[in-house]
């Protein structure tokens, strides 16, 4: 706040009315910031990814840390990520710590944010992800970059698949979600795990824990999603058949 409060002071031209001036300031800035945030390609590009990090296209890049040996995971991701390869034998990996995405924001992971205290770090480690067309939440665990065969016929022929390990939420309470008007939601952390290609994560989001009673007078601890205020802030990933009435209505007067 301090920071901000001298910067923007700093911007102040018109001595004869300071405070007129900086409130202009602060307007024009608040406007700027909301362009940005809607619409992150009108930012300056970063100047290239930083040092060991990997370039993976489209925007999307590994940042460290990094482990330093590769190795076998735990047997129960073991299993996951096995599915996910269709069978191909799962050879071992070096888990990344972190994802640059095409809006500029960072995915972390539970591997590293986990050794930390709470109150040495913002926990940035849940997204929303596009998961078979739907839209789901999920924490993840980390990055593996997974080595399969591009030519079965070519002994040497390797690539690295870049995939994300997560945990998944359930879906939102349907009912909760009519109810509020589309505005909270609500979902439980479950025990099933998923392997999906990085360029499914479309945003970085916060779960905040919750207890809430459902409108089946159910009392259970939940997690809510807050996301960055984006175009897409109002799609939860649930039908609302609110919009339908609202269009039928629209329909019926002309």
């Amino acid at each position: 706040m301090e920071r901000t409060i001298g910067n923007i002071g700093q911007q102040i031209r018109q001595l004869s009315n300071p405070y007129a001036n900086l409130s202009q300031e602060g307007l024009r800035r608040c406007q700027v910031n909301t362009l940005l945030s809607v619409l992150p390609e009108l930012d300056e590009p970063p100047k290239g990814f930083p040092q060991g990090s990997v370039n993976l296209g489209e925007k999307y890049a590994l940042l460290r840390k990094r482990d330093l040996y590769f190795h076998l995971p735990d047997p129960e991701h073991t299993k996951v990520i096995a599915r996910f390869l269709g069978g191909c034998a799962l050879h071992r990996i070096k888990k990344w710590a972190r994802l640059l995405l095409p809006n500029g924001q960072i995915a972390r992971s539970a591997w590293r944010e986990t050794i930390k205290t709470l109150e040495k770090i913002r926990i940035s480690r849940n997204v929303k992800i596009d998961l078979d067309g739907q839209i789901r939440f999920g924490e993840i665990l980390y990055f593996p970059r997974l080595s399969v065969e591009a030519d079965p016929g070519d002994e040497e022929d390797w690539q690295f698949v870049n995939v994300a390990l997560i945990q998944l939420y359930s879906t939102p309470d349907n009912l909760l979600v009519k109810l509020l008007s589309q505005t909270v939601a609500s979902c439980t952390h479950l025990d099933e795990f998923c392997v999906f290609d990085v360029e499914k994560i479309r945003s970085v989001v916060a779960m905040a824990p919750h207890t809430l009673t459902l409108p089946s007078g159910v009392t259970e601890p939940r997690f809510f999603m807050m996301e960055r205020p984006g175009p897409d802030i109002s799609n939860l990933g649930v039908p609302y058949p609110g919009y339908l009435d609202a269009e039928d209505d629209l329909d019926d007067l002309e």
